[in-house]
C-alpha cells in the first residue's frame, strides 16, 4: 500500500486501518491509527487496549502503561487489559504489582492459562518458588500442551533442588515441542551432575534450534573448558558474541577466555573496548585495569605488567562511584574477580590486596548492605557452629589439604556446616559430606543466594580454605556472613579483604616476620597445619611408558608453568649446564599458547649456556594423579621453584621417596618445601643461596648411591609429615578462642 492509499484508508476507517497494520507488523502506523480513532472515541477501552498492545510490542513501555490504564478506566476491569498491565509492570521492574495484576486476571477469566503462566514466572523472580510451582502446575492443567509452561515448571523444580523431577519436566516440554530453552536447561542439569558429554549434547541442541540463545553458547564454552577443548571454547564464545554483539556479558566471557588461553593482550584489549562503551560495567573495568598474564616474557616484562596493574588499581579507585548495582545478583556477578596471578610475582602484596579489598567492598556495599553489619556468635549453644565454604572440595590440592579440617574436627565441640559450590563430586567430596552435620551442595546457584543461605545458618565461624582461586567465593568473603571469618592458605597470600579476620598458616612455613604480610591476624598451626593423609603408593613404572629417556638424569620440575617465576630460568639453565647428562621434566599447560610462551623464555636462558630446549627439556601431557605419582618414581630429583615452592607436588615427591632440592623464599608461599624437609631432618637439601641450590641439585642428580640413601631417609621420616592430628587439635583451640573473643568484643 502506498502512502496516499494508506492515508485515504485511514480517513475512511482509521480503526480497521490500524488493526490491519497491526496484524501486518507495522506498529508505528498501527499506533498512529489507534490514536486517530481515539481522538473521536476516547471512551473506547477496547481500542486503548489495542493501542497499549502495539506500544508494548514496540518497546514504548511508559506509553503502553498510560494506554492500558485508559483501557481499564474506559472499558472496565477486564481480563485481557489486566493481563497486559501485569506484563507492563513486569517490564518496569514492579514485580509485586505485576503479580497482583496476573492474579486478578486469572480471577476475572477462570480457566485461562496465560495469567497463571505469567504469574508463575513473576513468583519465581520474587523467590516464592513453592508458590510459583503450584501456580505453574495449575496453568499446565489448563494448557497441557504448552511446552513453555512445562519448561518453567522444570526451572522451579531446579530451584527447589528437585532435580530428577525437573529433568522429567524439561523432557516433557521437549515431547510437546522442540524448545531450545528446554534443551539448555537439560544441559544445565547434566552439568550439575558432572556429565559433560550429555551436557554438551543438550547445549548444542539448544544452539541448533535457536542460534540466538546466548546463554547456551556461553554454557558450551564453559563445558568445553572443563573438557580442556580450547578450540571448542573459542568457537562457543565467538558464537555467543555473534548471537548478541552488544552483550557485555558475552563480550566479557570471550575476553576472559582469551586471557585464560594465554592471549592476554587480546583479552585486555577486548575488556578495554567493553569498558569504554559501558563505563559502568565493573567486570570489564576489572579486566581492563587488572588483568595479568600467566607467563611473563622475562623480569622486565613482569615489571611492566606490575606497573600497569598498580596504575589500573588507582584508576579503579578513582572511578568507584560509577559502579552502581540495584540487584544483589548483578553486584555479585560483576564483582567476580581475583588477583590470582599477582601472587606469583614474588612480592609483598599486602598493600595492593588491601586496596583491592576495600574497593570491592565499597562497590558491593550499596547492593549487599544487609549482609555487611557485624554479627554476634549465638549464645547458649552446646557446640560451636563452624562453616566451611569452598569451590574445590574434590580430589585436588584443596581437598587433600583441608578435608581433614572437617572430617577430623571434634564433633562433641563443633557443629559443622559445609557449603560446596562446584558440580564435581569426588571421593574427597563424599568424605566431607559424610562428616558434616549439614552439607549443602550449591552448584550453579546465584552467589547472593549462597550468601543468604550461609547467613541464615547463624554460624559462629566461617572458613574459606582457598580465597583467591575462585572469583565468586572471593566476592562472598567480602561480606560479613559470620562473626568470625577465616582464610586458609589454599592460596597462600593475604586476601586483603576487610571482613576476613584471620589467616591460618603453618608455623614451620612462615618467616619470623610473616604476620607483616597479612591484613588478617595470622594464626600458626604446627607441622603441615593439617592432617595430610599419606598419598597412595604408586604402582610400578618404567620410563618408556612416559617417553622419558632411560640413560639421562631426570630433574622433575612439576609446578604449573604459571607458577615458575622468571628468576627460575637462569637457575634451571645453570643446573643443565653443570650436568651434561641432565634433562628437565615439566608438565605442559592446559593451553598450548601458555606452554609455548614458557618454552620461549626457557629457550633464551638455555641458549646463554649453548644449550637447546629440545635436548634439555621434556614437557609431559596432562595425566591423572596416580599416573603423576608414577612419574615421580622414575625421576632422579625434584627441583623446587623459587618464590613459589611446591605444596602438594613436594608432598607427592617425598611420599614417593624422591629427593627434592629447595631454596626458601621470603614469604610462606616460597617456604613450604623447606618446612617439609626440616620436619624430615633433610637439612642438606635446603640451600641458602643459588650457588648452593645448583651444586646440591647436580650432586644428587649425578650420584645414584646418594639418591638411594636420601630416599631411604625420606621414607623413614614420613610419619613426621603425614597423618598428624596435632594441627587439628590446635585448630579446634583457635576456633574456641576466636569465637570467645568475638562474643566479648561484639
Amino acid at each position: 500500500m502506498d502512502r496516499g492509499a494508506g492515508d485515504r484508508a485511514m480517513s475512511v476507517d482509521p480503526l480497521r486501518f490500524a488493526q490491519d497494520r497491526h496484524r501486518q507488523g507495522f506498529l508505528a502506523e498501527a499506533i498512529a491509527g489507534y490514536a486517530s480513532f481515539l481522538e473521536d472515541h476516547p471512551q473506547r477501552g477496547d481500542v486503548w487496549h489495542l493501542r497499549a498492545v502495539a506500544e508494548h510490542q514496540s518497546g514504548q513501555i511508559e506509553a503502553a502503561w498510560d494506554s492500558v490504564s485508559r483501557a481499564l478506566a474506559g472499558g472496565g476491569e477486564l481480563a485481557s487489559p489486566t493481563l497486559l498491565a501485569g506484563m507492563i509492570l513486569q517490564d518496569r521492574g514492579d514485580l509485586a504489582g505485576a503479580e497482583r495484576h496476573f492474579a486478578r486476571a486469572a480471577e476475572l477469566r477462570p480457566g485461562w492459562a496465560a495469567p497463571l503462566a505469567n504469574r508463575g514466572q513473576v513468583l519465581m523472580d520474587l523467590t516464592r518458588i513453592s508458590e510459583a510451582l503450584e501456580v505453574l502446575r495449575a496453568a499446565a492443567a489448563l494448557d497441557a500442551k504448552n511446552a513453555r509452561i512445562w519448561n518453567n515448571i522444570g526451572l522451579a523444580l531446579v530451584s527447589l533442588d528437585r532435580i530428577d523431577e525437573a529433568q522429567s519436566a524439561f523432557n516433557h516440554a521437549l515431547a510437546l515441542a522442540p524448545l531450545a530453552n528446554a534443551h539448555f536447561n537439560l544441559a544445565r542439569i547434566h552439568n550439575l551432575r558432572n556429565d559433560n558429554v550429555r551436557a554438551i549434547e543438550q547445549a548444542q541442541a539448544a544452539t541448533r534450534l535457536d542460534p540466538g540463545l546466548t546463554d547456551a553458547h556461553l554454557l558450551l564454552g564453559y563445558l568445553h573448558r572443563k573438557a580442556r577443548n580450547a578450540q571448542g571454547m573459542r568457537k562457543s564464545f565467538a558464537d555467543a558474541v555473534r548471537s548478541a554483539p552488544r552483550s557485555a556479558r558475552a563480550l566479557n566471557a570471550q575476553a576472559e577466555f582469551l586471557a585464560s588461553v594465554g592471549e592476554t593482550d587480546a583479552g585486555r584489549a577486548q575488556y578495554r573496548r567493553i569498558a569504554q562503551e559501558n563505563p559502568a560495567d565493573l567486570k570489564a573495568a576489572l579486566g581492563a585495569n587488572l588483568l595479568l598474564p600467566a607467563i611473563y616474557q622475562g623480569l622486565e616484562d613482569l615489571e611492566r605488567w606490575r606497573g600497569e596493574y598498580v596504575e589500573g588499581l588507582a584508576r579503579l579507585e578513582a572511578s568507584r562511584a560509577r559502579f552502581h548495582f540495584e540487584k544483589p545478583h548483578e553486584a555479585m556477578l560483576q564483582a567476580r574477580w581475583t588477583n590470582f596471578y599477582l601472587a606469583y610475582q614474588g612480592r609483598d602484596e599486602r598493600e595492593l590486596q588491601a586496596r583491592f579489598g576495600d574497593f570491592i567492598l565499597g562497590v558491593l556495599r550499596p547492593a549487599m548492605h544487609e549482609l555487611l553489619p557485624p554479627r554476634a556468635p549465638v549464645a547458649g549453644r552446646e557446640r560451636i557452629r563452624v562453616g566451611f565454604c569452598s569451590h574445590f572440595f574434590f580430589n585436588c590440592t584443596v581437598g587433600r589439604y583441608f578435608a581433614s579440617w572437617i572430617t577430623r574436627l571434634d564433633r562433641s565441640r563443633f557443629e559443622v556446616f559445609v557449603y560446596y559450590t562446584n558440580e564435581i563430586v569426588a571421593d574427597d567430596t563424599r568424605a566431607i559430606a559424610a562428616a558434616a552435620d549439614q552439607f549443602k551442595h550449591l552448584p550453579g546457584r546465584f552467589f547472593e543466594a549462597v550468601a543468604r543461605s550461609i547467613a541464615d545458618d547463624e554460624l559462629d565461624a566461617l572458613v574459606y580454605p582457598e580465597l583467591g582461586m575462585h572469583g565468586e567465593t572471593f566476592s562472598l568473603a567480602s561480606l560479613r556472613l559470620a562473626p568470625v571469618q577465616v582464610a586458609g592458605w589454599g592460596h597462600p597470600i593475604t586476601t586483603g579483604l576487610p571482613n576476613v579476620d584471620y589467616f591460618v598458616s603453618s608455623r614451620e612455613m612462615e618467616p619470623e616476620d610473616g604476620a607483616a604480610s597479612y591484613r588478617e591476624r595470622l594464626v600458626l598451626l604446627s607441622g603441615l597445619g593439617t592432617h595430610y593423609a599419606t598419598p597412595a603408593a604408586p604402582g610400578q613404572a618404567v620410563r618408556d611408558e612416559f617417553g622419558l629417556p632411560g640413560d639421562r638424569a631426570l630433574y622433575l620440575v612439576p609446578q604449573s608453568l604459571f607458577k615458575i617465576h622468571p628468576e627460575n630460568d637462569a637457575v634451571l639453565a645453570e643446573v643443565m649446564a653443570r650436568d651434561a647428562n641432565g634433562i628437565l621434566v615439566f608438565f605442559a599447560a592446559p593451553h598450548d599458547s601458555v606452554t609455548t610462551a614458557f618454552q620461549a623464555r626457557l629457550t633464551q636462558a638455555l641458549a646463554r649456556h649453548g644449550l637447546q630446549l629440545a635436548d634439555r627439556a621434556i614437557f609431559l601431557p596432562y595425566m591423572t594423579h596416580s599416573e603423576y605419582l608414577r612419574v615421580n618414581t622414575v625421576c632422579d630429583v625434584m627441583l623446587d621453584t623459587l618464590h613459589w615452592s611446591g605444596g602438594n607436588t613436594s608432598l607427592d615427591a617425598l611420599a614417593c621417596g624422591l629427593p627434592l632440592v629447595t631454596l626458601p623464599g621470603r614469604f610462606m608461599r616460597g617456604r613450604q618445601s623447606m618446612a617439609m624437609l626440616r620436619l624430615l631432618g633433610m637439612h642438606e637439601l635446603i640451600a641458602s643461596d643459588v650457588a648452593g641450590y645448583v651444586a646440591t641439585a647436580v650432586k644428587v642428580g649425578g650420584d645414584r648411591e646418594l639418591r638411594a640413601a636420601l630416599s631411604a631417609r625420606i621414607k623413614a621420616g614420613l610419619p613426621t609429615l603425614f597423618n598428624r592430628d596435632e594441627p587439628i587439635r590446635e585448630l579446634e583451640d583457635f576456633f574456641e578462642r576466636a569465637v570467645r573473643e568475638a562474643r566479648v568484643s561484639y
